[in-house]
C-alpha cells in the first residue's frame, strides 16, 4: 500500500507559474472595396423601351420602408454590407517574379469572367448602338478585288441563269454562268479555274464542304458538290496552302465518277456537317430535307451515291424520283437557307414562310425533326414579356438565320434576322432538363430576346420608344452574324445597289458595365455603314470563327486576344467584286482617335476622345491601349505574310505615351481613414497604369502561358521525337512586342510613378502616400522583372529549338526527361524549378555540342549572347572544368594530367556558389576515378562554404539547432554537401586497408592519396564540417579517432552532443580525463550522473564515484577551491544517490508491495537522482523506511525536533512490532542494536540524534514494554554505546527523576535512580581507568576524562532519600560504595 504524509513546505518545489498573458486584442477585419473610384461613376443605361399593341396594365412598384436618410435596406448598394469578405492572402512574402506571376494568373483569370452571351442576352429587349465615323468603325475595308474581265465576258453570253458565291476558306469566289463554273482565285488578280457541267444542264446550286472520313485519299481536303437540274455531281478537291493572303492555296480538282440522280428536286441549297461529312440538300420544288449519301466503293446492294429523304417515310419518297402524279399537290413553301451547328448535332432551315424548323443529327445517317417554330410563333413571347414594336410583326420575315454554338452561348441556340434588322436569338431546352446537345434533341425554342435596329443615319437617339420604329434597315436583303455576334446586315437601296450595316459587341464597354453594375448586363453595339455601290451577293468570314475562349465564360473579350489573334475578316461579293472588311482593334480606334481626334468636325478634341475612352471603358483598359498604341503594337496585318505593319508614327506614339502616364492615376490606400495601425502594402489600389501594364503583359504572353515548350510524339520504331508546341515565328512576335514594352519601361521609368524610384518617395506628404508609392513600385517592379525574365526565356525556347531538339533531349537524366515534357512556358518564367530545367538542357545542349567536337567556349558564348540570365559567366567556367575534366580522363601523361586535375579544381572552385548537389556529385566521382580525392573534397569543402556566405549555419549548429529555426535550411544544405565528402572517405580507408603501408622504404601511392585527402579534412577550419565528420566517425564506430583527435573543434562538439547523447557525454569526460584536464572531467561525470537520460542508478553512482576520485587528483594552482567546492557538490549528490540506493533495496524487499507497484517503483527509482523532497514524501515517509527518513534529515540538514521526534516514534513502534513478531528475538535488543548503530551513524548531527528525546523516549518504552527482570540498565548503556556522554546522559536521567512525570512516580522513579547511579559508576570508572595527577586550583586532584568529581557526588547524595525501603537495600548500598570510592579519589 501506499500512504500520503503532511511535511514541511520547504521539502516542495514552488510550483506555481508566472500569470498568464492577456490574450492579444484582435483587430476587426476591414473589406477591400473592389474597384477603383474612377469606376464610381457608373454609365446609366437608357430605360429599356416596352412596345404593345394591346393596352396592358403596368404593375406599380411596392414602397419600401426607409429608416433615415441611409435607404432601405432593401437598397441594392446595401444588399452586400453585411456579407463578410474573406481578405487575400497576404503577398509580402513573394519574391518580384512570382508576385507579377500571381498578376498575370489574376489578369488571366479576370479576362475569363467576361459575361456570358447569355448573361448578356437576358433581358429580353435592347437597342444600345454607337454608330462611329469612319475613322473609329469598328470594320474597315482593306481590300477590293473587282471581277475579271473574263468572267463579264462569260456573263455576256448567258442564256438562263448565273450564281454567284464564295468558296472563302479556300481563298475563291465562284460563278455559275449556265452550266459552266469558274473559281476565281481573287487574291492572285486574274487567275481562275472553269468546270464545264458534262451534261451541259445548268448548274443550280454548288457548295465546298469537309469529306466523309475515310472515303478519299488524305490530300483531298474538300470536296465540291456541283447540282443541276439532273443530278449532283461530286468532285475531290485537294487545297494546298502557298502561303498568300486571303487563304491563298493552290487547287486540284478530281474526278470521283460519283453522282447521285436528282430529278424533280430543283436543288437550291446543298449544306454538310464539317465535323461527321454527312451531306444534305433541299430544293424549291418541295420543303423536304435530304441526305447525299456516298462510299468508297459501290456494295451488292448499296451505290456508292445514295439519298434519303428525311421529312418523309415510304420507299416511294426514299427511291422514286418527284413527278407530278406521285408528289401529289405542290406547295409554295420551300426552304430558303439550312446551317449547321455541329458543336450540338443540330440542322436548322428556314423555309420561304419563314418558318424554322430544328432537326437532330443522329449517327446512322438518322435526322430527326425535333421543333417546328412558325413566324408567329417566334413572335409571340416576344408580344407577351415586350410588346412589339412597329419594326417587327407578320409582314417582316425572316430573311437569314445564323447559328451561335455552344462555345458561344449555353442556352443561345440560333439568331434570326428579319427584313427590317431585327434581330431575334433563339433558347432552347430539352425535356430532360436545361441541357441537351450529342444525343439528346431539344424539345423546345422560343425566342427570348429582341435585338431593335439602330437609329437611321443623321438621326438623334431621342425616347425609348423612337428606336422600335426605326427604319434604317427597312430593306433588309441579307444579313449575316459571326461569332462573337458581328453583324453584317445589308440593305436594299435601289434595284440593284445596296448598303452595309456593320456592328459589333462593344465588348470593352460590356465588360467594364458588368463590372460596375455586377448584376445587370446590356448589349452594347458600335456600327458604322459601308457603300459598296452595287448589289451584295455572298458574305462569309475569311478567319476561323472568333473565340476567345472554348466556353462561353469569356468567349466575346475581343480585347484579350487582340494582340495574339489575327483580327476576324470578312469577304462580301458584290456584283462588281469582293470588298474585303476588317474588325479594329481597340488599339488602332485609340491610335485613330489621336490621329483624327483634331480633324474631325465630329469629335471632342484629341483629349477630348481619349478621356471619353478612358470614361467609357475604364482605365485599366485605356491604360493598356494606350501602352500598346505608345509601344507600336503590331497591327494586324502582322499576323500573316503580307507585311509587317506597326504604329510608326512617331507623334501618335509620344501622344499614346503621355496619356498613360498622366490619365493613369494614382495608387490609393484602401480604408484610409483606420488610423490604429499603419496601412500595409497588401491594402493599396494600385493605379490604373499598373493594372493597364499588367493586362497588356497578359495579353501578349496569353496563348504561350500555360502551354507545353515541348510536344512529345512515338516514332514507328517505339521511340520518342519532340517538337517545339508553339511555332518559331509566334514566339518570336511575343518576344518582339515585350523587347519593345521592356524598352519603353526603361526610355520612360522617370516619368512613370513607381518606377523613378526613391525621387517618387521624396514627394509624398504623409505617411498613407508613401506606403501607396511603395506598394506601387513592388508592383511595377514586379512586372518590370518578369517581362525582362519571359523576354530571355523564349531567347532560351528559341535556342533550344534551332538545336537538335531529339538529341538533346536524349541526353537528360530519366528523371529529368518526364519533367521537361511538363514544362510550362509559365514554370519556366517565373519559377526556379523552370530555371533548374532550364540549366538542365543548357548543360545537354552543351554537352551534344562537345560530342559533335565543337569548342565549349563557342558554344557558352552562343548561349549569353542569346539568353544571358540562362547561361551565366559561373556557367561557361562550369563548362570548363567539365571540358578540363573529360581532358584528363583522356591524357595518358601524368603531368599533364595533375595539371589538368588543378586547374579543373580551381575552375570548379570559382563558381562553387552555383553547383548544384547532383553536379557537386557528379564532379567529386570524375575526381574519385581519377585519383585526386583531394581536389575532390577541396571542391566540397568550397561549396559549402559559397552557398552559406552569411556562415548562419554555425550560429545555428551553437544555438542548440533549434527545430524552427530558419538558419536550418542553410544548415541542412551544408551538411547535405559534406555527406558527398564521406563516400570519397570510405572509399580511401578500403583502398588503404587493401594496400601495403610502404613499397621501397616510402609511403605507396594509396597511402599516399589516404594521408594528403585526410590532411585535408583535419587542416579545415570549418566547424560546421568538422563536427558532420564527427558525427560520421561516431556513426561508424570509429570513436577512438575523436578521442585522439587534438583540434579545436572536438570538444565544442562533444560539448553539443553530450547534451543529447550519453555516448557521447562519456566520450567528453574520458576526452578530459586523457589529457589530464580534471576539473572538466569530473563535472562532466557529474552532470551525467545527474543527467535525464536513461541510466541505472547503479551506473550514476558509479559516474559520482569516478567524479569525486578525479576531484582528489591534483589540478592547476589557483583552482583548487574550484576543485573543492565541486567536490562538495559531487558528495550531495552522492549522499543522495545512496539514499536513493537505499530505498530501492528496501523497496525490492518490502513484502506489502505488489507485483505491479514494484515495477512502478523500481522504474520511477532505478533511474535519475530523485529530490530528497520526493524521496521522502513518495518513499520513505509513506512506505515507514524511518530510517532513512533519518538519513534524509541529515542530507537535507534539516532542524525540525518535532518532526525528527515523530520520526524516531515511528521508527521504534515498528522495531516492537517487528520484535514483537519474531519470538527468538528480545524485545529490548532489537531496539537497543537500532539505536545503537543509528546513533553511530548520526553521531555528527545533534538534530538527528537528540538525547534529550531519545533517553526518555525508550526509557519510557522500558517501562512499557520490557519487563524489569531481563536487564536492568540496557536503556543507558545502549546511549552510552551509541557515543552520548556520560555525563549528558546522567543530566537526562537527573531531571526526568526531578520532573516526575508518568511513568515515573512512585516505585517507577527508582528505575531512573538505577540508571542514573549505572551511568555514574560507568563514567567514574572509566575514568579511574585513565587517571593522572595534575595540580589545578590549589593542587586538588582531579580525575582525567572530565569526571566531575562534585557533580557526581551532590547528584548521588540527593537519591539516598528515596532508597529507604528493604527492597531498595542492594541498591542503597551500591550507592553508598560508589560514593564511597569516589570520595576516596
Amino acid at each position: 500500500m501506499e500512504a500520503q504524509s503532511e511535511y514541511p513546505s520547504f521539502f516542495y518545489n514552488n510550483m506555481a507559474g508566472p500569470p498568464a498573458a492577456a490574450a492579444p486584442r484582435q483587430e476587426a477585419s476591414t473589406t477591400h472595396p473592389r474597384y477603383s473610384m474612377e469606376r464610381a461613376a457608373q454609365q446609366q443605361s437608357p430605360a429599356q423601351p416596352q412596345f404593345s399593341t394591346h393596352p396592358q396594365t403596368q404593375s406599380q412598384p411596392r414602397s419600401t420602408m426607409s429608416f433615415g436618410h441611409g435607404g432601405s435596406m432593401r437598397d441594392p448598394r446595401y444588399q452586400n454590407a453585411l456579407v463578410p469578405v474573406q481578405a487575400p492572402p497576404s503577398t509580402d512574402n513573394l519574391k518580384p517574379i512570382p508576385r507579377a506571376a500571381k498578376t498575370v494568373n489574376d489578369s488571366l483569370n479576370a479576362e475569363t469572367r467576361y459575361p456570358e452571351l447569355d448573361k448578356i442576352l437576358a433581358h429580353g429587349i435592347s437597342y444600345q448602338y454607337e454608330n462611329m465615323d469612319q475613322e473609329r468603325a469598328p470594320f474597315h475595308r482593306t481590300n477590293l478585288f473587282e471581277i475579271p474581265d473574263q468572267i463579264f465576258e462569260a456573263y455576256n453570253q448567258v442564256q438562263v441563269l448565273t450564281k454567284m458565291g464564295l468558296f472563302a476558306e479556300i481563298g475563291r469566289a465562284w460563278i455559275v454562268v449556265d452550266h459552266m463554273l469558274y473559281l476565281w482565285n481573287f487574291s492572285s488578280g486574274g487567275d481562275f479555274q472553269e468546270y464545264a457541267e458534262p451534261s451541259r444542264n445548268n448548274i443550280l446550286a454548288v457548295n465546298l464542304l469537309k469529306p466523309r472520313p475515310g472515303v478519299f485519299v488524305d490530300s483531298v481536303t474538300h470536296i465540291l458538290l456541283v447540282a443541276t437540274s439532273t443530278d449532283i455531281n461530286i468532285l475531290g478537291v485537294a487545297a494546298t496552302p502557298n502561303g498568300r493572303p486571303f487563304n491563298g492555296c493552290d487547287l486540284q480538282i478530281y474526278k470521283t465518277n460519283m453522282a447521285l440522280s436528282a430529278k424533280g428536286v430543283n436543288i437550291n441549297i446543298i449544306e454538310g456537317s464539317a465535323k461527321t461529312g454527312r451531306i444534305f440538300f433541299t430544293g424549291t420544288l418541295d420543303n423536304e430535307v435530304y441526305e447525299l449519301t456516298y462510299q468508297e466503293q459501290e456494295g451488292w446492294f448499296q451505290p456508292r451515291c445514295g439519298k434519303i429523304c428525311h421529312t418523309q417515310t415510304g420507299i416511294i419518297a426514299q427511291f422514286a424520283p418527284k413527278i407530278s402524279f406521285l408528289s401529289g399537290p405542290q406547295t409554295s413553301e420551300h426552304t430558303i437557307q439550312m446551317v449547321i451547328d455541329d458543336t450540338r448535332n443540330l440542322l436548322y432551315t428556314l423555309s420561304s414562310t419563314s418558318t424554322i424548323r430544328v432537326f437532330h443529327m443522329s449517327p446512322g445517317n438518322v435526322l430527326t425533326l425535333a421543333i417546328t417554330i412558325p413566324f408567329e410563333r417566334a413572335l409571340s413571347h416576344i408580344r407577351v414579356t415586350h410588346g412589339l414594336p412597329k419594326v417587327l410583326d407578320r409582314t417582316t420575315p425572316f430573311v437569314s438565320i445564323s447559328v451561335v454554338t455552344s462555345q458561344q452561348g449555353r442556352r443561345a441556340n440560333l439568331v434570326g434576322t428579319t427584313t427590317t434588322g431585327c434581330r431575334l436569338y433563339f433558347s432552347a431546352a430539352s425535356a430532360y432538363g436545361s441541357g441537351y446537345g450529342g444525343d439528346r434533341p431539344p424539345s423546345d425554342m422560343q425566342a427570348t430576346h429582341l435585338r431593335l435596329p439602330p437609329v437611321a443615319p443623321g438621326e438623334k437617339n431621342g425616347n425609348s420608344r423612337d428606336f422600335g420604329a426605326s427604319s434604317a434597315l427597312g430593306t433588309t436583303r441579307k444579313a449575316a452574324v459571326f461569332a462573337p455576334g458581328y453583324f453584317i446586315c445589308c440593305v436594299g437601296k435601289e434595284e440593284l445597289s445596296d448598303t452595309i450595316y456593320m456592328a459589333a459587341p462593344d465588348s470593352a464597354k460590356i465588360l467594364f458595365t458588368s463590372d460596375m453594375t455586377q448584376n445587370q448586363v446590356t448589349l452594347w453595339e458600335v456600327g458604322s455603314w459601308l457603300d459598296p455601290e452595287s448589289r451584295i451577293e455572298a458574305i462569309q468570314s475569311m478567319t476561323s470563327p472568333f473565340a476567345a475562349t472554348p466556353t462561353p465564360g469569356g468567349f466575346g473579350n475581343e480585347m484579350a486576344v487582340q494582340f495574339d489573334q489575327a483580327p476576324t475578316e470578312i469577304a462580301i461579293l458584290t456584283s462588281n467584286g469582293i470588298h474585303i472588311i476588317k474588325r479594329r482593334r481597340y488599339v488602332e480606334i485609340l491610335a485613330n482617335m489621336i490621329k483624327y481626334g483634331s480633324s474631325n468636325p465630329n469629335s471632342l478634341g484629341v483629349e477630348g476622345e481619349v478621356r471619353k475612352f478612358f470614361e467609357s471603358y475604364g482605365r485599366a483598359e485605356a491604360c493598356a491601349t494606350a501602352l500598346a498604341v505608345a509601344c507600336g503594337a503590331l497591327s494586324a496585318d502582322s499576323f500573316d505574310s503580307r507585311a509587317i505593319g506597326k504604329v510608326t508614327d512617331t507623334e501618335i506614339a509620344e501622344l499614346a505615351r503621355k496619356f498613360f502616364i498622366e490619365f493613369g492615376g494614382k495608387a490609393r490606400v484602401e480604408n484610409e481613414y483606420d488610423s490604429t495601425s499603419a496601412p500595409s502594402l497588401d491594402s493599396v489600389r494600385v493605379s490604373g497604369r499598373h493594372d493597364g501594364l499588367a493586362l497588356y503583359t497578359t495579353r501578349i504572353v496569353r496563348s504561350i502561358w500555360k502551354v507545353h515548350i515541348v510536344n512529345s510524339a512515338a516514332t514507328p520504331s517505339g521511340g520518342e521525337t519532340f517538337s517545339g508546341a508553339v511555332p518559331v515565328s509566334k514566339l518570336q512576335i511575343i518576344q518582339e512586342q515585350l523587347q519593345r514594352l521592356s524598352e519603353f519601361l526603361a526610355e520612360n521609368r522617370t516619368y512613370i510613378e513607381g518606377l523613378s524610384g526613391a525621387e517618387s518617395l521624396m514627394r509624398v506628404g504623409t505617411r498613407v502616400e508613401e506606403v501607396a508609392q511603395q506598394a506601387e513600385h513592388r508592383a511595377l517592379h514586379s512586372l518590370v522583372q518578369l517581362i525582362s525574365a519571359m523576354i530571355e526565356g523564349i531567347s532560351f525556347v528559341l535556342t533550344l529549338l534551332d538545336d537538335k531538339l531529339d538529341e538533346v533531349i536524349g541526353l537528360l537524366p530519366d528523371t529529368v526527361k518526364p519533367q521537361v515534357k511538363e514544362l510550362t512556358f509559365e514554370t519556366l518564367f517565373t519559377t526556379d524549378a523552370g530555371r533548374a530545367l532550364a540549366k538542365e538542357l543548357i548543360a545537354a545542349m552543351v554537352n551534344r555540342n562537345i560530342q559533335a567536337g565543337a569548342s565549349v567556349d563557342i558554344v557558352a558564348d552562343t548561349l549569353r549572347k542569346r539568353c544571358g540570365s540562362f547561361c551565366s559567366a559561373d556557367d561557361v567556367v562550369l563548362y570548363k572544368a567539365i571540358e578540363q575534366l573529360r581532358k584528363a580522363r583522356d591524357t595518358t601523361d601524368i603531368d599533364t594530367k595533375a595539371r589538368l586535375l588543378q586547374e579543373s579544381e580551381h575552375l570548379f572552385s570559382q563558381v562553387a556558389s552555383t553547383l548544384s548537389l547532383e553536379t557537386l556529385s557528379d564532379a567529386m566521382g570524375e575526381f574519385l576515378s581519377l585519383q585526386f580525392p583531394s581536389g575532390a573534397i577541396r571542391i566540397a569543402l568550397d561549396v559549402a562554404k559559397a552557398s552559406d556566405r552569411g556562415n548562419l549555419a554555425i550560429g545555428y549548429l551553437l544555438d542548440g539547432s533549434p527545430a524552427e529555426d530558419p538558419r536550418r535550411k542553410q544548415y541542412e544544405a551544408r551538411s547535405a554537401i559534406y555527406e558527398t565528402i564521406f563516400p570519397v572517405l570510405e572509399a580511401l580507408d578500403e583502398e588503404a586497408s587493401r594496400s601495403p603501408a610502404t613499397l621501397d622504404g616510402s609511403l605507396s601511392d594509396s597511402q599516399l592519396r589516404h594521408q594528403v585527402a585526410y590532411q585535408v579534412v583535419w587542416d579545415s577550419n570549418d566547424e560546421v564540417f568538422q563536427s558532420c565528420l564527427f558525427d560520421w566517425f561516431f556513426s561508424r564506430g570509429l570513436s577512438e579517432k575523436l578521442l585522439s583527435f587534438e583540434g579545436p573543434t572536438i570538444i565544442p562538439y562533444l560539448k553539443r552532443r553530450a547534451s543529447t547523447s550519453i555516448q557521447h557525454a562519456d566520450l567528453l569526460w574520458q576526452y578530459y580525463s586523457r589529457r589530464e584536464i580534471f576539473y572538466e572531467a569530473a563535472l562532466t561525470l557529474r552532470e551525467l550522473a545527474m543527467s535525464n537520460f536513461p541510466i541505472m542508478l547503479d551506473k550514476r553512482i558509479e559516474y559520482l564515484s569516478r567524479a569525486r576520485g578525479l576531484s582528489n587528483c591534483r589540478c592547476p594552482v589557483g583552482s583548487r577551491q574550484a576543485m573543492n567546492e565541486l567536490l562538495q557538490r559531487i558528495q550531495e549528490a552522492m549522499d543522495v544517490a545512496m539514499i536513493q540506493a537505499d530505498i530501492l533495496r528496501k523497496v525490492k524487499d518490502d513484502s506489502r508491495i505488489s507485483a505491479n507497484k514494484l515495477e512502478t517503483l523500481v522504474e520511477q527509482l532505478d533511474g535519475e537522482l530523485l529530490p530528497l523532497t520526493d524521496l521522502f514524501n513518495r518513499f520513505a515517509d509513506a512506505y515507514g523506511y524511518w530510517d532513512i527518513c533519518l538519513q534524509i534529515f541529515q542530507g537535507a540538514d534539516y532542524h525540525g525536533t518535532h518532526e525528527i521526534k515523530r520520526v524516531w516514534q515511528n521508527l521504534l513502534a515498528k522495531l516492537h512490532t517487528d520484535a514483537a513478531a519474531d519470538r527468538s528475538k528480545n524485545i529490548h535488543e532489537v531496539v537497543s542494536d537500532e539505536f545503537r548503530n543509528l546513533g553511530h551513524r548520526f553521531s555528527l548531527s545533534e538534530y538527528i540524534f537528540p538525547p534529550e528525546d531519545l533517553v526518555p523516549m525508550l526509557e519510557i518504552f522500558a517501562v512499557e514494554n520490557v519487563p524489569d527482570t531481563m536487564h536492568t540498565s540496557w536503556v543507558p548503556q545502549t546511549f552510552l554505546d551509541a557515543g552520548v556522554s556520560a555525563e549528558l546522559l546522567l543530566r537526562i536521567l537527573d531531571a526526568m527523576f526531578y520532573r516526575d512525570e508518568v511513568p515515573f512516580k512512585g516505585s517507577q522513579r527508582k528505575r531512573l535512580v538505577r540508571d542514573a547511579i549505572y551511568v555514574a559508576d560507568k563514567w567514574f570508572r572509566t575514568a579511574v581507568k585513565k587517571r593522572t595527577k595534575t595540580t589545578v586550583f590549589g593542587g586538588v586532584d582531579q580525575v582525567e576524562g572530565g569526571f566531575k568529581k562534585h557533580y557526581v557526588v551532590q547528584t548521588l547524595e540527593r537519591y539516598k532519600g528515596i532508597l529507604s525501603g528493604p527492597a531498595d537495600q542492594a541498591l542503597a548500598e551500591k550507592l553508598e560504595r560508589l560514593l564511597n570510592d569516589i570520595r576516596r579519589v
